[in-house]
């Protein structure tokens, strides 16, 4: 009798392993696949109202940059071009503390009740692109620039949106 039960287990055993879960009578099962874009995902949120419908018109910043022209310039027109080059740097990173935010760190010493130290450092990190000079003028070694960036809803939407 153990024979038997041995023998039996052991081909059960050998039967399972080869065992796929599907017999022959049974119809094949078939997978569908559906490809979803981010768009049918922005219009289950506009109809469960997770996300409002922003104004179609482009959301416009400007700013305004300043650059001096260095001291030790080896001619006027380089002068001119240094103080442009920092005028220009000056709005895009205004620019950016518009878009992005500005991260601000400050550190005050007090003692005997009197500010001994005072630190404050800003941190700006952003992407400007096709930002555009809508006015520039150079006088008395001062270069002023004023910048403008326009963003389109479907940029806002995928990059600021957050």
């Amino acid at each position: 009798m153990k024979k038997f039960f041995m023998i039996f287990l052991t081909f059960f055993a050998f039967l399972g392993c080869s065992y796929n879960g599907f017999s022959a009578a049974a119809p094949n099962k078939t997978v569908v696949v559906q490809k979803i874009d981010k768009d049918d995902i922005r219009e289950v949120m506009r109809q469960e109202k997770m996300i409002y419908e922003i104004d179609s018109a482009p959301v416009h910043f400007s700013a305004t940059g300043e650059g001096l022209a260095p001291e030790n310039a080896i001619s006027y027109s380089q002068a001119v071009t240094l103080a442009k080059r920092a005028a220009i740097a000056d709005a895009q990173a205004q620019l950016a503390g518009q878009l992005y935010g500005v991260k601000v760190n400050a550190q005050d010493t007090v003692r005997d009740a009197m500010l001994r130290n005072s630190n404050i450092t800003t941190k700006i990190r952003g992407l400007i692109k096709n930002a555009r000079v809508v006015h520039e003028s150079f006088k008395n070694g001062l270069y002023v620039v004023d910048m403008s960036l326009e963003v389109s809803k479907k940029t806002w939407e995928e990059v600021f949106s957050y």
